[in-house]
């Protein structure tokens, strides 16, 4: 699902779409179709136009634009919303919660002799019953490469899986990434995704970086996005990190820190 808007500048064009389709910049993927041009005394002036495509499973799930922007105009929608944070939120603390206990558990045996494979497959073995203990279906794939395993989900409830811009996710790598510390010897980095979801936000991420740097260019004043956790401030580090002009940096504490973009 997307849609075009125009404006008289792309930042403005921005903030249109977002309110129209009152969703956050975390929610679409922004992409420039036309920066457009300022002309001279209003002759040759153009607008800029901006393509929003919404990557929200979530908000997918309304199925069309039009059903999406009129979605507040039902006086349930704004409960609806709330339950699902709630829900989202709810999850986030049942999985750190059962985890806790896992780990505990686990903690207390010590660390045994296991190849990076065999703790790669006890780890997922691990996270698929933290997921049946949250009353969630799902099936999972696993890869080890190198120091990195990864873990694919895949659920008819993907979206209460992923959470509110990836907390739940999150949080379930976080404890599958404890659970593996305590059962191998050596370093290994586990990422858990549902449904090519962080690849996903890595593009989401990727455009945001270039399009905030592009807005502090042109005003001149730094720009301050929201909290993030350290892995999605990391990859806007990284894009923005070729910008010339460009400079970032982390401001804030865990976990409520943020990046600031600001012109050199």
């Amino acid at each position: 699902m997307f849609k075009i808007y125009e404006g008289e500048t792309v930042a403005r064009a921005i903030v249109e779409g977002l309110e129209e389709l009152k969703v956050s910049e975390d929610d679409v993927r922004i992409d420039v179709e036309d920066e457009g041009r300022k002309g001279f005394f209003g002759l040759g002036k153009r607008d800029a136009v901006i393509k929003l495509t919404v990557i929200n499973p979530e908000l997918k799930m309304y199925g069309s634009i039009d059903s999406l922007i009129a979605r507040e105009q039902s006086p349930k929608t704004n409960e609806a919303s709330s339950a699902y944070e709630k829900s989202s939120a709810d999850a986030i603390v049942y999985a750190e919660e059962v985890g806790d206990e896992r780990d505990n558990d686990d903690s207390r045996a010590g660390k045994e002799e296991h190849t990076a494979e065999e703790a790669a497959s006890l780890t997922q073995g691990y996270i698929m019953q933290v997921i049946k203990d949250m009353n969630i279906d799902a099936e999972s794939s696993m890869s080890v490469l190198q120091n990195e395993v990864t873990i694919e989900l895949t659920s008819p409830m993907a979206a209460k899986l992923i959470g509110k811009r990836g907390n739940t996710l999150n949080a379930l790598q976080e404890i599958a990434q404890q659970f593996f510390n305590t059962i191998y010897k050596s370093y290994g980095t586990i990422v858990v995704d549902v449904e090519g979801y962080r690849k996903k936000r890595r593009e989401t991420l990727e455009n945001l970086a270039v399009n905030m740097s592009k807005k502090a260019l042109r005003s001149g004043q730094p720009i301050r996005l929201e909290p993030m956790p350290s892995s999605e401030r990391k990859i806007m580090h990284n894009v923005l990190s070729r910008e010339k002009e460009i400079n970032t940096y982390s401001e804030g504490t865990e976990p409520r820190r943020y990046i600031v973009i600001e012109k050199k």
